[in-house]
């Protein structure tokens, strides 16, 4: 790969680092990285949307020789990333990213609760071919499978059943959120507000910041409806930090003991899922969950 790069980008002695299929280099004192894109109509229609939002920072593709933004290279599409050092306040950051429009005038969301069935499925699936290869997978598994479907009832039963099929706005937000990735083209989705705002608290929570946060000051940051909340409450309750993990341990990127980091937790995330509860009914009443209040009890 290092001679493909060198030809694409006309630049020379490089040395690279693969981490996780992604190859990092640096170059005239900056970091740069060279990433297979999955979908690209995809991430095309992402990089329109940054184009536009001219205030939005984000980490740009540097062109190749032919003044392409890809390069085609054993079947998949490539692209080189220059991983700029941004100024910037993580929260303002989070608050402030951009409105893009409503579904009914662009686009049409499938509903969160379908595309978590879909995954649970998926993971259902394969966890039967690798019982008993990960031990801590095997007695960890199913607790977090039910917390997913928990997330999964808690939309069908409580959202308005027109929700994503309405003109709701949507937003230029996150997949996942920590300081590392925040800039970076690939880690934008379009979705609702409530997805940001929910992977901002979870991160707050997994990297240990949420005891300095007044989450009732937090909130009165947003006009979020009752739907809003029932889409964030059950983000914050679906296990994505738990799959992350699993994903990375199940392709061999991670060692399997770091999902006893996200066991050892459950019980003060539990706890915390109650706390953020009580926050949101100062706001707007939403349905509670009987066994996160029976285990604070």
């Amino acid at each position: 790969m290092k001679n493909k790069i060198m030809f694409y980008y006309q630049i020379d002695n490089i040395e690279l680092t693969k981490v996780r299929d992604i190859y990092y280099f640096r170059y005239q004192k900056k970091l740069y990285s060279f990433e297979k894109i999955f979908n690209l109509n995809q991430f095309n229609e992402i990089l329109k949307i940054l184009k536009i939002n001219l205030s939005k920072k984000y980490f740009p593709i540097i062109p190749n020789i032919y003044h392409k933004d890809f390069c085609y290279i054993d079947d998949n599409w490539y692209a080189l990333f220059l991983h700029d050092n941004f100024s910037f306040s993580l929260m303002d950051d989070i608050i402030n990213i951009p409105k893009l429009f409503s579904n009914g005038h662009y686009i049409k969301k499938t509903s969160w609760d379908v595309l978590w069935s879909k995954k649970i499925d998926y993971y259902e699936y394969q966890f039967k071919n690798i019982y008993n290869m990960y031990p801590i997978i095997n007695e960890s598994f199913y607790y977090f499978i039910g917390m997913a479907e928990n997330a999964i009832s808690y939309i069908k039963y409580n959202l308005d059943q027109n929700y994503f099929q309405s003109d709701a706005m949507l937003y230029l937000c996150h997949k996942r959120i920590c300081s590392d990735n925040i800039f970076h083209p690939k880690n934008f989705v379009i979705d609702y507000y409530s997805r940001e705002i929910a992977e901002y608290i979870k991160y707050l929570f997994f990297s240990d910041r949420y005891r300095t946060v007044n989450f009732f000051e937090f909130f009165q940051l947003f006009s979020f409806s009752y739907n809003d909340y029932i889409l964030l409450y059950s983000r914050l309750i679906f296990p994505s930090y738990y799959f992350d993990i699993y994903d990375e341990v199940i392709n061999h990127r991670l060692q399997e003991y770091e999902v006893k980091k996200i066991i050892l937790r459950v019980n003060e995330y539990n706890t915390f899922l109650s706390y953020i509860y009580e926050i949101i009914c100062r706001f707007v009443k939403i349905p509670e969950i009987m066994w996160i209040k029976k285990e604070m009890l």
